[in-house]
Parts: structure tokens; C-alpha cells; sequence
């Protein structure tokens, strides 16, 4: 006869191999029963649970049961330690609460996963948590703790961009804030040059046959699009940036054409587009920030 542990790890197993979420939420609470405090079936029960708060008090009770009980498989203790601090995190964040989500974050970039993780894991995205990280600095107007995070930072995502972007604009002086922010612009816009047209909704939420990077680039102007309504000033300057890029590569129908060089030229951006058109040949995105960059676009 099994032991309840043996009988516990069985039906996780079967729970994870599922992919039907009804069936994986069934196992979960089936474990529950037996012991009401397994932190991977409580996991798997707030990831099929819908409300917010609900699914935080499920992580937070998971994670003290991990630190109590421990993991019913031992080796994966550091892992489910990192996963579910990222959950909570988002979820925290969701809800408002910004300063636990920002300690959770913490938690996930300091652990050590050079023994575990694996690229490959959907359950760890360093990536992701990196940019809630920053975007929680951008919501409580640290500017000064952000650019020394990306001085730091060796992984220039658009996170690390678009929020030393932010900051550096924030802090500069009005008078020359524009031309010591043009380069970073092209920087973060080179690195997706989607991005900034979700974000504005120029472009529209990616279909089912999208690529998973458009849907990477889609939830990460979902988590910014707000962050650039810093200032009316900011977000004048960085729109006039993505309508003058966007024209360029003719990423506007010929209606949309006709409205965005009004609007362009209502942000101050009319002269600059027309001497950019008539230099640049190549139409491609990168040769097109490229000279854009080169010819300090956005500066003035």
C-alpha cells in the first residue's frame, strides 16, 4: 500500500501531465484532501483561480508551507521558490500592491539558478520579472534608483530601455532634456520596433498565427503602455518619435497617412519628417533608426 506521499507525488505527476485545466485543478484539490498544505498543488489551484486576491493568499500560503514543510520533491525546493515569487509578484502588482511585489521580484532575481534553470522552462522568465521590476520603479517615480539599476544592467531589454528612457527624461533639464534623450529613444526603438505602436495602439493585439515574440512585445507594451503618460510632455515627444518611424517604413494605410502627418505636425515633427523622407532610401526598420539616429531626430 502507498504511503500518502507516494500517493501525493503520483497525483502531482498526473497533474502536471495534463493539459486540461479543469482535470489539473481537480488533482490539485484532490491533494489538498489529503494534505491541505502542498505547496505545488496549492500553486496549481491559484493558477486556475480567476480572482486576484483569492490567487495571492494561495501563493502566500504556498510559500510559507515551503518554507516550513518544504517541497515533496526536495530537489525542486530553490525552483518552486522562484516560481512562486514570480506569480505572486504579478499578482501583487495586479492588485495594486506595489511594494510586496517589488520584494518578490527581489526575491526571484537574487536566487541562484545557475544549477536549474533552463531556457526552455516556461515557469522561469527571468526576463519578465525583470521588467515588472522596473516598471514598479517607474510607477513609484524613482528615477535615480532606475538609471543606476541600468547602469548595471548587462542585459539591454526593452525594459532596461524604456525605463532608463523614462527616468533620464524625468531628470534632465527642460531645456535640453530632448537632445540628451534622442539617442536612448532610437535605442529602445531598435530593439522592437513594435512595441512603441502597441503601446499607442497604432497596432493591433497579435492573432493566433502571431509569432511568440509579437505576443512577448504585446505584453510588455500591455505592462508600459501607461509608464509613457509620465508627463504630457514625455509622451508628446516619444509619440512624435514613433509617428515620424512609423511613416517612414510606411507602416501607415494611405488614410492613416493623411491623419498621422497631421498629428505630426501638431507635435512639432512635420519639417523633420519631410528632410528625413527625402534622405533616407533604404526603408527597412534598422537602416531607418539608423539615420534617424545619425541625424539626432527627436533632439530638439
Amino acid at each position: 500500500m502507498k504511503s500518502k506521499q507516494d500517493r501525493i507525488k503520483q497525483l502531482l505527476g498526473m497533474a502536471y501531465n495534463t493539459t486540461s485545466s479543469a482535470r489539473s485543478l481537480a488533482i490539485a484539490n484532490q491533494i489538498l484532501e489529503i494534505d491541505s498544505e502542498v505547496p505545488e498543488a496549492l500553486m496549481i489551484k491559484a493558477d486556475n483561480t480567476e480572482n486576484d486576491k483569492t490567487r495571492a493568499d494561495l501563493i502566500k500560503r504556498a510559500l510559507d508551507s515551503l518554507e516550513k514543510n518544504g517541497s515533496t520533491n526536495p530537489e525542486d525546493k530553490d525552483l518552486l521558490f522562484v516560481v512562486l515569487n514570480q506569480r505572486l509578484a504579478f499578482t501583487l502588482f495586479t492588485l495594486g500592491q506595489l511594494d510586496e511585489a517589488f520584494i518578490s521580484c527581489e526575491k526571484v532575481l537574487e536566487s541562484d539558478l545557475s544549477t536549474i534553470e533552463d531556457d526552455e522552462d516556461e515557469d522561469i522568465n527571468r526576463n519578465a520579472t525583470k521588467a515588472l521590476y522596473y516598471r514598479i520603479m517607474l510607477a513609484r517615480k524613482e528615477w535615480q534608483k532606475i538609471l543606476a539599476e541600468t547602469m548595471k544592467d548587462s542585459e539591454h531589454s526593452p525594459a532596461w530601455a524604456y525605463s532608463r528612457l523614462i527616468a533620464a527624461f524625468m531628470l534632465a533639464p527642460e531645456d535640453n532634456r530632448k537632445t540628451l534623450c534622442a539617442k536612448m529613444f532610437w535605442d529602445a526603438l531598435i530593439l522592437a520596433p513594435e512595441i512603441p505602436f502597441y503601446m499607442l495602439g497604432y497596432s493591433p493585439e497579435p492573432d493566433d498565427d502571431s509569432n511568440p515574440q509579437d505576443f512577448a512585445n504585446f505584453n510588455f507594451a500591455v505592462m508600459y503602455y501607461d509608464a509613457i503618460s509620465v508627463s504630457e510632455d514625455f509622451y508628446n515627444w516619444f509619440s512624435r518619435g514613433v509617428i515620424l518611424f512609423g511613416l517612414l517604413t510606411n507602416r501607415f494605410d494611405s488614410k492613416e497617412r493623411e491623419y498621422m502627418l497631421d498629428v505630426l505636425d501638431t507635435l512639432g515633427g512635420y519639417e523633420e519628417y519631410e528632410q528625413m523622407n527625402n534622405i533616407i532610401m533604404e526603408r527597412e526598420d534598422s537602416a531607418v533608426i539608423e539615420t534617424l539616429a545619425a541625424h539626432e531626430c527627436l533632439s530638439k
